[in-house]
Protein backbone atom coordinates (compact mmCIF):
# COMPACT_ATOMS: atom_id res chain seq x y z
CA UNK A 1 0.00 0.00 0.00
CA UNK A 2 1.63 3.34 -0.86
CA UNK A 3 3.65 1.80 -3.51
CA UNK A 4 3.75 3.09 -7.27
CA UNK A 5 3.78 -0.05 -9.15
CA UNK A 6 5.78 0.13 -11.99
CA UNK A 7 4.59 2.16 -15.22
CA UNK A 8 1.83 3.88 -13.36
CA UNK A 9 2.35 7.72 -13.39
CA UNK A 10 1.76 10.31 -10.66
CA UNK A 11 -1.51 12.41 -10.55
CA UNK A 12 0.83 15.89 -10.61
CA UNK A 13 3.66 14.64 -12.71
CA UNK A 14 4.08 17.65 -14.79
CA UNK A 15 1.50 20.06 -13.28
CA UNK A 16 3.29 22.63 -10.59
CA UNK A 17 1.02 23.66 -7.65
CA UNK A 18 0.28 27.06 -7.24
CA UNK A 19 -1.38 27.79 -4.58
CA UNK A 20 -1.52 31.85 -4.76
CA UNK A 21 0.43 33.01 -7.75
CA UNK A 22 -0.91 36.78 -7.70
CA UNK A 23 1.52 37.25 -4.16
CA UNK A 24 4.21 34.74 -4.89
CA UNK A 25 7.48 36.45 -5.38
CA UNK A 26 8.73 37.29 -8.54
CA UNK A 27 12.36 36.38 -10.34
CA UNK A 28 14.53 39.76 -9.52
CA UNK A 29 11.40 41.11 -7.18
CA UNK A 30 12.46 41.80 -3.20
CA UNK A 31 16.61 41.04 -4.13
CA UNK A 32 19.07 43.24 -2.29
CA UNK A 33 18.02 46.58 -1.12
CA UNK A 34 14.52 45.75 -2.55
CA UNK A 35 13.92 43.30 0.15
CA UNK A 36 11.83 44.09 3.24
CA UNK A 37 14.41 42.83 5.34
CA UNK A 38 17.17 44.73 4.07
CA UNK A 39 19.96 45.13 6.60
CA UNK A 40 22.47 46.81 4.44
CA UNK A 41 23.85 43.92 2.95
CA UNK A 42 25.36 42.58 6.09
CA UNK A 43 23.83 39.65 8.07
CA UNK A 44 25.12 38.73 11.56
CA UNK A 45 23.78 35.35 13.09
CA UNK A 46 24.66 34.99 16.71
CA UNK A 47 26.64 31.91 16.59
CA UNK A 48 28.54 32.88 13.79
CA UNK A 49 30.66 35.71 11.53
CA UNK A 50 28.97 38.11 9.28
CA UNK A 51 27.95 37.74 6.20
CA UNK A 52 27.88 40.38 2.74
CA UNK A 53 25.92 39.84 0.41
CA UNK A 54 27.11 39.17 -2.82
CA UNK A 55 25.26 39.90 -5.85
CA UNK A 56 21.73 38.14 -6.12
CA UNK A 57 20.83 35.66 -3.42
CA UNK A 58 24.56 34.92 -2.62
CA UNK A 59 26.74 35.97 0.70
CA UNK A 60 29.96 35.48 1.41
CA UNK A 61 31.48 35.24 5.06
CA UNK A 62 33.04 39.17 6.24
CA UNK A 63 36.29 37.45 7.14
CA UNK A 64 37.25 35.30 3.93
CA UNK A 65 36.06 38.55 2.29
CA UNK A 66 38.27 41.31 4.11
CA UNK A 67 41.27 39.13 3.61
CA UNK A 68 40.77 37.87 -0.33
CA UNK A 69 40.68 41.79 -0.93
CA UNK A 70 44.33 42.07 0.56
CA UNK A 71 45.90 38.82 -0.50
CA UNK A 72 43.76 37.36 -2.54
CA UNK A 73 42.40 34.08 -3.31
CA UNK A 74 42.46 31.60 -0.36
CA UNK A 75 44.18 28.17 -1.38
CA UNK A 76 42.10 25.26 -1.43
CA UNK A 77 41.58 23.34 2.26
CA UNK A 78 42.57 26.17 3.82
CA UNK A 79 40.32 28.60 6.37
CA UNK A 80 40.27 31.64 7.93
CA UNK A 81 40.87 31.52 11.59
CA UNK A 82 40.23 34.51 14.44
CA UNK A 83 44.25 34.80 16.47
CA UNK A 84 41.85 36.29 19.47
CA UNK A 85 39.11 33.79 19.11
CA UNK A 86 36.49 36.61 18.31
CA UNK A 87 34.51 35.43 15.67
CA UNK A 88 33.42 39.38 14.89
CA UNK A 89 36.66 40.90 15.23
CA UNK A 90 37.49 41.15 11.35
CA UNK A 91 40.35 43.22 11.27
CA UNK A 92 43.00 42.37 8.73
CA UNK A 93 45.56 41.79 11.55
CA UNK A 94 43.44 39.12 13.53
CA UNK A 95 42.84 36.66 10.07
CA UNK A 96 45.22 34.00 8.70
CA UNK A 97 44.56 31.44 6.20
CA UNK A 98 45.51 28.17 7.93
CA UNK A 99 44.85 24.72 6.65
CA UNK A 100 42.20 22.86 8.16
CA UNK A 101 44.80 20.23 9.52
CA UNK A 102 46.54 22.85 11.38
CA UNK A 103 42.79 24.20 12.46
CA UNK A 104 42.37 20.66 14.23
CA UNK A 105 45.76 20.96 16.00
CA UNK A 106 44.96 24.62 17.85
CA UNK A 107 41.44 23.25 18.51
CA UNK A 108 42.57 20.40 20.21
CA UNK A 109 45.28 22.25 22.33
CA UNK A 110 42.41 24.36 23.84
Amino acid sequence: MGKFKKGNTPWNKGKSVRLSPHSEFKKGEHVGKEHPSWKGGVQKPVNDCAYLWDGANKRVRRPRAVYEKEYGTIPKGYIIFHKDGNHKNDDLSNLEAIPRSELMKRNNEQ
